[in-house]
């Protein structure tokens, strides 16, 4: 499980986010990034109510969270970041989470901010 230290958790560090920073996408997900000031990556995940019911919206939290977990120290530590799952017709199998995230996250450590 992640720790505190490393999640975005105020809405002000997530309105912070979205207003000053860079959006990456593919089929499956959104990220959001921008730098932070303290060198550790703080991540959060925000999924609409047009996504579905509370029962689709908290799985897709909890697989998001163990695949970015997992990929922890791939994390850039200069970026915050959120994850936003996109609405998409076929609901994406957790295979297809993890190649998103993989691709996003790679995306962003070659961007030069």
């Amino acid at each position: 499980m992640m720790e505190k230290q490393y999640r975005l958790r105020k809405n002000y560090q997530f309105n912070y986010v979205y207003k000053h920073g860079k959006a990456y996408s593919d089929k499956y997900l959104v990220v959001v990034f921008c730098q932070n000031k303290n060198n550790k990556p703080k991540i959060g995940f925000s999924i609409s109510k047009k996504f579905g019911k509370a029962v689709k919206r908290n799985k897709m939290r909890r697989r998001l969270k163990e695949i970015v977990n997992k990929r922890f120290g791939l994390l850039d530590t200069k970026y915050n970041y959120i994850f936003l799952p996109r609405i998409v017709d076929e609901p994406a199998t957790f295979a297809m989470l993890e190649k998103s995230v993989d691709y996003l996250v790679d995306k962003v450590n070659k961007t030069q901010v």
